[in-house]
């Protein structure tokens, strides 16, 4: 894997925002900053159409600064339009709000409307209806096995929902579907895992796969972050890897990092990677020592090896890394280890 954009690996090196990037004649990566610390930006990328309109792909985290940044990289590259007139159509990759946040606004006052994969819109619209239970919460951190005194710092963001985040989707995506941009074969492909509605858009006239969160090329993505599914989301992920081998020639330009090539290199590591969890969990569930129905959630997930440290450990990280470990424990359980 290499970096095809000097000038974004040049400023992520010096923690600095990357400029206006040029990806292609009428393709454009726009870095726009996120809050909370592990990722200082995630990437809108604009297409320019055949009519001189623009495709907005994920247009980023809802802010005004971010919104005088998306605005001004519009009047660069369709300097005849004003303000977000220029937009024709937006693409949201998934559901995260550092990717279409800033969506809603965008579709106010361009008028262009959006589309997001079926699954994305049916879970937003849960999120906009839906009702916290705590008892429901701490009933299933019980069935982990957290102890009682932790229950209560967890619970607050079991399957919270995104109150900020309320999207209109205008249009439904599906596998094999193209993007509505004059000019472009841009094809929907379902890439589940990260969400269960997540997307990969493939370029076939320009060889560029558009990653979403699938593939990052410096950190590896979560995994079921967008609510319960019925299946397992590493067993999807890993059907998902697949999927995008045949492209694995193809110009990455992720959600996040920096525009690389070798997709098909990195997408393997992404996959192996979730199998070396899955490999830790089960080598602890074979050496337990634990009651009959086996080691709880937080057993299994106190043995296992966290950047931060088990101990270090709090709040929405420690759920996560109870998610995870429910699902590889789930994965390793139902689909054993390829």
């Amino acid at each position: 894997m290499r970096s095809t954009s000097r000038q974004q690996v040049d400023a992520l090196e010096r923690g600095d925002l990357p400029p206006l990037d040029r990806v292609r004649d009428d393709v454009w990566a726009l870095a726009q900053p996120m809050p909370g610390g592990h990722l200082a930006y995630s990437f809108t990328y604009l297409l320019r159409d055949a009519d001189g309109g623009v495709h907005v792909i994920d247009p980023g985290w809802d802010s005004d600064s971010n919104w005088d940044r998306l605005t001004a990289a519009l009047a660069e590259i369709a300097p005849g339009a004003v303000g977000a007139g220029a937009v024709t159509g937006i693409t949201g990759t998934h559901l995260h709000p550092d990717h279409v946040g800033m969506a809603a606004r965008l579709r106010g006052a361009s008028g262009a409307p959006l589309a997001m994969h079926a699954v994305e819109r049916r879970a937003l619209e849960r999120h906009r209806v839906r009702q916290f239970d705590v008892d429901e919460a701490l009933g299933r951190l019980a069935d982990w096995g957290v102890p009682a005194g932790r229950r209560r710092e967890l619970a607050q963001d079991v399957d919270r929902s995104p109150e900020e985040l309320v999207l209109v989707v205008d249009r439904e995506l599906d596998d094999g579907d193209l993007l509505a941009v004059a000019g472009f074969r841009v094809s929907v492909m379902s890439t589940p895992g990260h969400t269960a509605g997540h997307l990969c858009l493939r370029d076939d006239d320009r060889d560029i796969l558009y990653t979403g969160d699938h593939v990052l090329p410096t950190v590896f993505p979560g995994l079921g972050l967008g609510g319960a599914t019925p299946s397992n989301p590493l067993a999807d992920y890993l059907a998902s890897v697949e999927r995008i081998l045949p492209y694995g020639g193809y110009e990455a330009a992720p959600g996040h990092g920096y525009l690389f090539a070798g997709l098909g290199e990195r997408a393997a590591a992404c996959a192996d990677h979730q199998l070396e969890r899955a490999r830790e969990v089960a080598s602890v569930l074979a050496g337990s020592g634990g009651g009959p129905s086996g080691p709880t959630v937080w057993e299994i997930a106190s043995r296992l090896t966290w950047t931060a440290g088990w101990d270090g450990l709090h709040g929405f990280q420690l759920l996560s890394a109870l998610s995870q470990t429910r699902m590889h424990q789930d994965f390793v359980s139902t689909h054993g280890l390829p």
